[in-house]
């Protein structure tokens, strides 16, 4: 009995699949005979991965695309930089080449903060930026904040705007290598390209690059970066600027998966004294740093896992000599974080606030000391200063710029006061009087100008004057012209 109960549960079970396999061959047939193709719709939430479709919906809005023009003079002796030819072509007008430059940039705040990298406005006389909301910007509208070469970053403003979207920044010391990331920008001019990677490395230092920070730490990821992207936002998964995009490693030109951006924390760092100031005030020690090769850890006693860098040389009347820091002292450790290798360390020097006494351990002679050092300002602030300036001074239409040594030879200058005319725009006033770049303007109107300073005074006093009268230097020889104001 049981034996025939059993055949018959096979057979049934033999029925009904084959009329289940025969409905699914009739609809395999039917869909195949109709021709209908369909598509499936996933449900990105429940994927698991990032959401980069709404993610990218967050981002782009803030992006800008910021073009800039700059005018180079180049003399027509060149490439023979030799006197007799300077003295010859002097009375030739330089000849006049223009840049143009294409980057990316991202709004940082409701009313027109604009962050970007330094080399992407560089030198610009002309700047235009571009929303995506087809809103354009030229000079008059943009206010160029502040600029720092040595990190690559420049902080712009748009003018009479409010209730801009913007993108806010996270804290790049907790990314880790493998986090999901994307870049948006406008590589070639494509405006609103978004990009995804991970983070590939961090750290990245010493970076041979021809425009670039001198102060390295990079995220390195693989999102794809192409020229054109330069100031555009590295973000997270939650749309946090983690880092600005600023340079590719190639060897052709274009991406091959290797881009790197600026962290976060360093940006803004640059960008809330820029605000604040408008240049960047950073920390020095005084000293020439060496990093530590395995033979030298073994020379000084050092164990190979062990960190710090060598201090070569001490300058003279530095906040290091007074401290007491002397050639070949290992620095360890300094403000109480270790020292890995000359990049970090002067990173941690430059961030350092001026004034501020750090205590920093080293290796002497085998001993560990620790000794105190108040640190002073690098110097190179007043250059800086005086190079944005240079760019912003465009009263009658000209660029001008203090006397320096460069200027001199370039312009065969024989005077030490006054400011030079490095630029001059087409419609100029002094062109009708007769001025040409090189020129060094020594007065205005019974004004003496000495320096930047005089000439933004003489600007404050004569800027209403229908004419000027300028005194002006070419070569050994004074010449007085008039300049109507059109």
């Amino acid at each position: 009995m049981k034996r025939n109960v059993t055949i018959f549960l096979i057979i049934l079970s033999v029925f009904i699949l084959g009329i289940i396999s025969a409905k699914i061959v009739d609809k395999v047939e039917a869909q195949s005979a109709s021709g209908e193709i369909k598509t499936i719709t996933l449900d990105y939430e429940k994927s698991g991965y990032p959401n980069f479709r709404e993610l990218s919906k967050k981002v782009i809005p803030s992006v800008v695309h910021i073009s800039s023009e700059s005018v180079v003079k180049v003399s027509p002796f060149f490439p023979f930089d030799d006197p007799f030819f300077r003295e010859f072509f002097k009375d030739f007008p330089q000849l006049e080449n223009k840049n143009r430059s294409l980057g990316t940039g991202f709004l940082i705040s409701s009313d027109g903060y604009i962050v970007t990298n330094y080399h992407v406005i560089k030198g610009a006389q002309k700047i235009s930026i571009k929303l995506p909301d087809g809103r354009e910007f030229k000079d008059k509208d943009i206010e160029i904040v502040g600029k720092d070469e040595r990190t690559d970053i420049a902080l712009l403003k748009l003018k009479k705007v409010k209730n801009m979207p913007f993108l806010n920044f996270g804290d790049s010391d907790n990314i880790e290598v493998g986090d999901w990331v994307m870049a948006a920008g406008n590589p070639f001019g494509f405006d609103g390209t978004i990009t995804v990677g991970v983070i590939s490395a961090k750290n990245r230092s010493n970076i041979n690059l021809s425009e670039g920070p001198v102060y390295q730490d990079f995220i390195q990821t693989d999102a794809s970066i192409n020229p054109g992207n330069s100031g555009g936002p590295l973000v997270d998964i939650y749309g946090n600027v983690i880092g600005v995009n600023t340079a590719i490693a190639s060897p052709s030109g274009g991406n091959v998966g290797i881009g790197f951006a600026i962290p976060s924390n360093m940006v803004v760092m640059v960008i809330n004294q820029l605000k604040d100031k408008g240049l960047v005030s950073r920390g020095y020690l005084g000293i020439y740093p060496q990093d530590l090769t395995s033979e030298l850890k073994k020379k000084f006693g050092m164990k190979e896992d062990e960190t710090g860098i060598l201090v070569s040389q001490v300058e003279d009347n530095s906040p290091a000599s007074k401290a007491g820091l002397k050639d070949g002292d290992i620095i360890l450790e300094f403000d109480g974080k270790k020292v890995e290798n000359v990049s970090k360390f002067r990173i941690l020097v430059a961030q350092t606030k001026v004034g501020k006494e750090v205590k920093i351990l080293i290796l002497r002679d085998g001993k560990k000391i620790s000794i105190n050092a108040k640190i002073g300002e690098l110097k190179e602030n007043v250059a800086q200063k005086n190079e944005d300036e240079k760019i912003e001074s465009k009263w009658l239409g000209i660029v001008v710029d203090d006397i320096s040594n460069e200027y001199k030879k370039q312009f065969n200058i024989n005077v030490d006061k006054g400011v030079v005319i490095t630029s001059i725009e087409k419609d100029s006033p002094v062109i009708d009087a007769g001025l040409r770049v090189g020129d060094v303007i020594v007065k205005i109107e019974n004004m003496k100008i000495t320096s930047l300073k005089d000439y933004k005074n003489a600007e404050k006093k004569f800027g209403k004057n229908e004419d000027l009268l300028l005194t002006v230097k070419r070569g050994n020889i004074n010449i007085w012209v008039v300049v109507k104001i059109k």
